[in-house]
């Protein structure tokens, strides 16, 4: 009862505002000032008056026409590609992207390397091996080739100090992105 009150008096108020020009005698026809545009020569071809249909083209009009024809159109054309749609969110976007990149992931896979230490390297002929440590100290055995770390990380070098981690990944836009990430063993100074 009280919401339909409020809107009606809302609504007198809006025509008793809108009515006050009228009974003062303003019209919104009355001009004080003449606005005139002025465009420049190269421009006056994009602006030319329409032709009357009850008019007839002159020999001019004709040749002009048949001169714009063979013309590229001076105006912007918006080519799409390798360009982001701007009316999709970038966040369903990044959630295609990962379901396409879905796998069955491997418990270092869960992790970013940054939550891993290194503790060991074996150096042997067969192989490089190394031993890194999680958060909860559980030890987990690397060689090159393991995936490693939430970013599509892969083991590609193991060295006698350091471990590297190559990070490929797509951001946002889907671009390919590639990290190195080095994992060096703790001095014992």
């Amino acid at each position: 009862m009280r919401a339909r009150k409020r809107n009606r008096i809302t609504l007198l108020l809006v025509f008793g505002i809108a009515a006050i020009p009228f009974f003062l005698g303003i019209t919104t026809a009355q001009v004080k000032e003449k606005v005139t545009v002025k465009i420049p020569k190269e421009r006056k071809k994009l602006y030319k008056p329409l032709i009357k249909p009850t008019e007839k083209k002159t020999k001019a009009d004709r040749i002009e026409a048949k001169e714009e024809k063979g013309k590229e159109p001076a105006a912007y054309s918006y080519d799409p590609a390798n360009k982001v749609d701007p009316f999709k969110s970038f966040i369903v976007v990044r959630r295609e992207l990962e379901e396409k990149e879905r796998r069955p992931k491997t418990y270092l896979e869960t992790l970013e390397i940054s939550q891993l230490t290194l503790s060991a390297i074996v150096l042997t002929d067969k192989g490089n091996w190394a031993l890194v440590r999680d958060s909860k100290g559980d030890g987990h055995t690397i060689k090159v080739g393991t995936p490693i770390g939430r970013r599509g990380g892969r083991v590609i070098k193991i060295l006698d100090k350091e471990v590297v981690v190559r990070e490929s990944y797509k951001d946002i836009r889907g671009r390919k992105t590639i990290r190195d990430i080095s994992m060096r063993l703790p001095s014992l100074d």
